[in-house]
């Protein structure tokens, strides 16, 4: 076997590179991280809080100008209503009384000449 074929052998870290690797572990480098991080996402929820009391407002402002559109139509339709509802009542208490007038029979008169030519 040469030397190339082998697998590298297992050395002995040197002192620089012990420091090296401590030195990448700082527990205060990745708290300053963590703290950045956690600052971002209180951010982020902050944000995202906002929009939605934004949104809660403009849907209270719409369901005021609804309720106001709705309280000043209301009344009216209301009041069509009931005259068609007292118009519909004259109209079935006047039906008995339709076949007495005279203009009723003219038009039976008038209809059966017309079939009868």
């Amino acid at each position: 076997m040469t030397k190339n074929d082998e697998s590298p052998s297992f050395t002995i870290p040197t002192m620089d590179e012990l420091l090296k690797l401590i030195s990448a572990l700082n527990p205060a480098e990745n708290g300053a991280k963590v703290v950045d991080q956690a600052k971002r996402s209180v951010e982020s929820v902050m944000a995202s809080l906002q929009l939605i009391l934004q949104s809660l407002e403009n849907f209270n402002r719409v369901a005021t100008r609804v309720d106001k559109l709705l309280d000043d139509v209301e009344d009216p339709i209301r009041k069509v209503a009931d005259a068609s509802t007292l118009l519909s009542d004259l109209a079935n208490k006047l039906a008995p009384l339709m076949a007495f007038l005279p203009q009723q029979a003219e038009h039976k008169a008038s209809d059966q000449t017309n079939e009868n030519s």
